[in-house]
């Protein structure tokens, strides 16, 4: 029987929309999402309707099993 996997910590930077459609970018630690979060936000920015941003910690496995 192998040992249970250590879950692998990151962070997400999930984005909505006012019609409920949600982006969910995953980043392997707060540093890396902080470096992208310019060309995101300069995106949003460009779009007619409002974008609803948050910052979450996230298993990166089980993340990537739902994406």
């Amino acid at each position: 029987m192998s040992p249970p996997r250590a879950s692998k910590a990151g962070y997400a930077l999930l984005m909505r929309t006012s019609d409920g459609e949600e982006a969910v970018n995953p980043f392997r630690s707060l540093e890396e999402l902080l470096s992208a979060a310019k060309s995101l936000l300069r995106t949003a920015a460009r779009s007619p309707e409002p974008i609803w941003f948050s910052i979450q910690q996230v298993d990166l496995d089980t993340l990537g099993d739902e994406i």
